[in-house]
């Protein structure tokens, strides 16, 4: 049977437990210590704690008492994604890990977050690959990722009256740095592997400093997530990288190569 529970402080670390669930320790790579899962977690908990202070929410989902998916959701106001509205909450993060199930335990999820949000006007999430219909929502803006190839979609589920909000644009404008390689980290803790990934690419860009110059942007703060139009990125020489989530784990060599060929 199905149990859908609210995130509190008796549970707070199943908002987390799912984030770096595989099949195996095999599936991490080497460098993804169990000091390194440690860290990330607590960054990503207590931003969450932050969050569920200012009206954010987030709810687990647990089969015969075991852990199987998790639901995490804010106010737009407060929400560390590139939109803008009012009056409507914003999916920041949403996991289930086992396929054959994920579709049952969403849905799940998803109804028990709009049974809680009576007052706002809907529930928005950005999507890169994953179609959100099953759930009840409605693709309402298609448009270029910041990543080049890549298209990001506003799915939107109507609650109440009113529009569902709109992107942030993208600033692209990051000039390059004659003889030198211009990295630009947009770091967020939303998630444990972003972390990893941005902890890495630093470590690198460290080991090659005379050629190569650093900016780093917290998005942690919605002012910075909306002045950006990203949540969590990665840009080298002005063009945005495939390295943080939906996209696959980089590893020291695919950064390192890009690094290097872009000086």
């Amino acid at each position: 049977m199905l149990e859908i529970r609210d995130i509190t402080s008796s549970n707070l670390p199943d908002a987390a437990r799912l984030c770096v669930a595989g099949k195996s320790l095999s599936d991490r790579p080497r460098a993804f210590t169990r000091e390194v899962e440690l860290d990330s977690t607590r960054c990503k908990l207590s931003l969450l704690r932050e969050q569920m202070a200012a009206g954010g929410k987030a709810h687990a989902a647990y089969r015969d008492g075991m852990l199987v998916g998790y639901l995490e959701y804010h106010p737009i106001e407060k929400a560390l994604a590139p939109l803008e509205g009012e009056s409507c909450h914003v999916v920041q993060c949403v996991r289930v890990p086992e396929l054959l199930e994920r579709m049952e335990v969403e849905a799940a999820l998803i109804e028990h977050a709009a049974s809680h949000l009576p007052s706002s006007r809907g529930l928005a999430v950005i999507a890169r690959e994953k179609v959100w219909t099953a759930c009840g929502f409605a693709d309402a803006v298609h448009e270029a990722s910041e990543v080049n190839g890549f298209e990001r979609v506003l799915w939107w589920r109507q609650i109440g009256p009113g529009d569902p909000p709109k992107f942030a644009a993208v600033d692209r404008k990051l000039p390059r740095i004659p003889g030198k390689s211009r990295v630009d980290l947009f770091a967020a803790d939303r998630c444990p592997w972003d972390r990893y990934v941005f902890d890495m690419v630093r470590g690198i860009c460290d080991r090659m400093k005379s050629d190569v110059v650093v900016y780093e942007t917290d998005c942690n703060k919605r002012r910075n997530v909306l002045r950006s139009g990203v949540s969590c990125a990665i840009a080298v020489n002005g063009l945005f990288q495939p390295w943080v989530r939906p996209h696959r784990l980089p590893d020291e060599h695919m950064i390192r190569r890009v690094l290097e060929d872009s000086v």
